[in-house]
């Protein structure tokens, strides 16, 4: 149920922290803790967490000067809730926000092992649009994803603009 989530805060950095260890080993691109500390303070950021800290998403409000997007940053789900929802859950919880922020395109990356996650995006809307190679490492392989959101889209535009304009926040 969405009651079980709530906006992120700066104390909620040591559960995050955690969750993210718990969830990435370190050749999958997990933060360290000075990163998600300037992540929960970026104001271009909305977080989400499970009121027990055992999932969360973060958002940022990205552009390149012609448009704005939203990109999802991070997904992280306790291996013992996976499958349960909770990543549907903060999906659609994400959505919402982007409706009202009246962005009209989602962007993420995960690792093309990820069949797990690959599965969960393609289910919610997500299209696949390009392999990255190395983007997680030497021979770690990267899936963009793209998710065009329909009530928004009539004021977007039709060409994505240059990926490399997307991580303006010097922490990827």
């Amino acid at each position: 149920m969405m009651s079980d989530l709530r906006r992120a805060t700066g104390a909620d950095l040591d559960a995050i922290t955690a969750l993210e260890r718990r969830c990435f080993g370190t050749m999958d691109g997990v933060f360290n803790r000075r990163q998600l500390r300037a992540l929960l303070a970026n104001p271009n950021a909305y977080w989400l967490i499970k009121t027990d800290g055992h999932a969360m998403a973060c958002w940022f409000t990205a552009g390149n000067g012609r448009a704005r997007w939203a990109r999802l940053y991070s997904l992280a789900v306790d291996p013992h809730l996976r499958g349960q929802g909770w990543g549907g859950r903060l999906l659609a919880a994400g959505e919402d926000w982007m409706q009202r922020q009246k962005l009209a395109i989602c962007r993420a990356e995960v690792k093309t092992d990820n069949h797990g996650a690959r599965r969960l995006y393609v289910a919610h809307g997500y299209r696949e649009t390009g392999t990255l190679p190395d983007y997680y490492g030497k021979g770690l392989d990267g899936m963009r994803l793209v998710k065009r959101l329909e009530e928004n889209a009539r004021c977007a535009p039709r060409k994505l603009g240059p990926s490399r304009q997307e991580n303006s926040f010097g922490l990827g």
